[in-house]
């Protein structure tokens, strides 16, 4: 039987200090995986990511016990193990710099934005274009580090693992490259940011942007309340109405179409009739008077109440007249929260649609369409025309 002194490989005491280490660090990486993943993260992915980053430390130290066991059966033993795990380690360190960097970069050249009462960073371009030249720097260095770790110093000649690296991003350049420049050209613009309320054209629904990437946007569906994912060079070539940036103080316009069915005039005469056309008038402005004052003060309808309503005829069609009521509403709250939109949005211009619908009722104004048939009499007599009467 083997004693214990034969299970432990003959090492320098400068290796074992160097496996002391490792070990000592992975158990305090483990138990520190939180807060620093904290540190960086602040969204619902961030537990996600501490279990990966603690199930990566149980799985280096595993592999380097694995390698201890096997150099001490085998002195001549190659370190797979112990190398596999410093590949993951390589491998995750790059992903947690690259992180780290973007945290900073936002803080350093972002835009410090106020959402939900709380003050949070966002992209720039500026801070895109670091971002993008320190993932450059970050994967040459961590595929330099891989080389090193197996030894494999041959990959680094011309005709090595970098050379296979630049012709396969040139050959997919097509594929992610337009992707890229216009995630860079969106942040360039400095007209959509995170929390943004947007219109797409082609899309009937309002959007808020969630997240703006290097190949993609996420968008949350505002009436639907969902999630939406276009890559970028798709959501650029789109018209893009951003409601957050108003082009001016007085708010959000929005418009509210009503048909009136004609006036039925009983005059015989220019005056009668124009007195009964006036007065038809005054009943139409009073509706929408009488719904703008029922609107004031109100705390749930967030219209711009140093804006009066404005309406006007803007179309007589066949069946009735066709006005337009304009209001204005306040700007949108920093928010993405969908159902805070919707209630500023959507809420708002119904409630001062049935404000409008209360005032017609007082005023006697009919807001349902009506529909004029002509009847034409056709054939002879008394009997014919009886007959298509009957008909009608």
């Amino acid at each position: 039987m083997f004693g214990l002194e034969w299970n432990i490989p003959n090492l320098s005491s400068g290796i074992w200090f160097v496996h002391a280490f490792i070990f000592a660090l992975n158990i305090a990486l483990f138990i520190f995986a939180r807060p620093i993943i904290n540190l960086i993260e602040h969204d619902k992915t961030s537990e996600s990511k501490v279990k990966i980053f603690q199930a990566l430390n149980v799985l280096v130290l595993t592999l380097h016990l694995v390698d201890l066991f096997f150099l001490s059966l085998n002195q001549g033993h190659e370190h797979y193990f112990i190398r596999l795990g410093m590949s993951l380690v390589a491998i995750y360190a790059g992903f947690f710099l690259h992180s780290l960097a973007c945290y900073f970069s936002r803080k350093r050249f972002g835009i410090a934005k106020v959402i939900d009462d709380e003050t949070i960073y966002i992209d720039s371009y500026s801070s895109r274009l670091i971002d993008l030249i320190l993932l450059v720097i970050i994967i040459l260095s961590t595929v330099f580090a891989l080389i090193k770790i197996w030894g494999a110093n041959s990959l680094l000649e011309t005709t090595g693992i970098f050379g296979i690296i630049f012709a396969f991003l040139a050959f997919t350049s097509n594929i992610w490259a337009p992707d890229i420049i216009s995630g860079l050209i969106i942040l360039n613009t400095e007209m959509l940011n995170d929390g943004d309320v947007i219109f797409v054209n082609g899309h009937p629904d309002e959007y808020v942007i969630s997240k703006v990437t290097l190949i993609y946007v996420v968008l949350y569906d505002v009436r639907n309340n969902h999630r939406t994912l276009i890559r970028n060079n798709q959501f650029i070539r789109n018209k893009i109405d951003n409601l957050s940036r108003v082009a001016s103080t007085d708010g959000i316009r929005q418009s509210i179409t009503y048909k009136i069915g004609y006036p039925q005039l009983q005059g015989n005469n220019k005056e009668s009739r124009s007195k009964e056309l006036s007065d038809f008038k005054s009943r139409v402005d009073r509706m929408f008077m009488h719904a703008q004052e029922a609107c004031t003060d109100k705390q749930d309808i967030t219209i711009n109440e140093g804006r009066d309503f404005e309406w006007a005829l803007t179309s007589a069609g066949d069946y009735a007249l066709e006005y337009t009521l304009w209001i204005y509403l306040e700007k949108i709250p920093n928010t993405k929260v969908t159902s805070k939109i919707r209630r500023h949005l959507m809420g708002s211009v119904y409630k001062v649609n049935e404000a409008v619908f209360n005032a017609s009722v007082l005023e006697n104004i009919d807001l349902s369409t009506p529909i004029q048939n002509n009847i034409t009499l056709s054939g002879s007599g008394s009997e014919a025309a009886g007959n298509t009467l009957s008909k009608a």
